[in-house]
């Protein structure tokens, strides 16, 4: 399972969904009852997730550039895969959306960010190793600290 897509970064992915929790509980106008839901299912994946948080918390504190860059890339990977399901779900949302240029907005971004995605997958495709040198090694000269 240490192979599987999002496994290496779930520390920084449950790093974000924690500070966007907290934040949540300074928005009024939400009713406490659904705070503390939203609250509680955080809390659930934390504990499902602990071991693999520990081990992504000490490769975040032991080397936190590759780290760093792992997820950006997964990130980039998981939007590419959900590409099926966010696809339907846009176009569902267009047809029943009542104002015109906002619909028009949503397929237009759309359009850009499939084809934004499938630059980015044909050229990493392509030049893989090129890319990762670059990120890996040349880009990690110029960042301080940087292990």
């Amino acid at each position: 399972m240490d192979k599987a897509l999002l496994v290496k970064s779930v520390f920084i992915f449950v790093a974000i969904w924690g500070f966007t929790v907290a934040f949540m509980w300074f928005r009024p106008r939400i009713e406490a009852f659904w705070k503390i839901i939203a609250t509680l299912i955080f809390v659930f994946y934390v504990w499902f997730f602990w071991e693999n948080l520990n081990s992504g918390y000490a490769l975040f504190v032991q080397n936190w550039y590759t780290v760093l860059i792992d997820f950006l890339k997964e990130l980039v990977a998981l939007v590419f895969v959900n590409l099926f399901l966010f696809w339907p779900l846009a176009l569902i949302i267009l047809f029943y959306k009542s104002d015109d240029i906002g619909a028009e907005r949503l397929l237009k971004f759309m359009c850009i960010l499939t084809l934004a995605l499938w630059i980015v997958f044909v050229a990493y495709v392509y030049y893989e190793k090129g890319i990762d040198s670059f990120f890996y090694e040349k880009l990690k000269e110029f960042i301080p600290d940087a292990r």
